[in-house]
């Protein structure tokens, strides 16, 4: 029942089907539902900006409690930490991120397509530095805009670092 109730709710939020939703199992052993970057992107600006009570009060308890959605000391926690309010975000399984701008009502869907966690958050920082946060997301939380890399003796061989544009869909 759980997990339909889940599949009911991604669909209502994506606007897709609930047949249109596929079916895997996260690093948590339940079942994730995967769905198109687009419609991820507006299930975040759909939740951030809804003015019913329950996905407000949802919106509330993320943005007021960052500590609770990923736990200390990862960097949506980071974030939302140093936007209070204004940045919504979630990590999600093998290289995703879903966030929202609440004020711009606007929503972010990221995925890094072979799943490294740490060049996903790369590609946010480099996201949200193209939607011009104030003060600069890279200056503000410079850690993770650049993230070194280390062989297996420890020694820095390079440093992740995103490229691009961001496309509107």
């Amino acid at each position: 029942p759980v997990q339909r109730r889940c599949r009911e709710s991604l669909a209502h939020w994506s606007g897709l089907a609930q047949d249109a939703l596929a079916e895997g199992v996260d690093g948590c052993g339940v079942v994730a539902f995967a769905l198109p970057l687009s419609r991820l992107a507006l299930a975040y600006a759909r939740l951030a900006a809804s003015p019913e009570p329950a996905p407000k009060t949802i919106v509330r308890a993320m943005l007021g409690h960052p500590e609770l959605v990923a736990g200390q000391g990862r960097p949506c926690t980071a974030l939302m930490d140093a936007y209070p309010g204004r940045v919504l975000v979630k990590v999600g399984a093998e290289g995703v991120y879903g966030a929202a701008l609440p004020e711009r009502r606007l929503g972010i869907g990221l995925k890094v397509e072979d799943g490294h966690t740490w060049a996903a958050v790369v590609a946010l920082w480099a996201v949200l530095g193209q939607l011009d946060l104030d003060p600069p997301v890279a200056e503000r939380l410079p850690q993770f805009a650049a993230i070194p890399a280390f062989n297996t003796r420890g020694e820095v061989v390079g440093t992740l670092r995103a490229r691009g544009e961001i496309t509107f869909v």
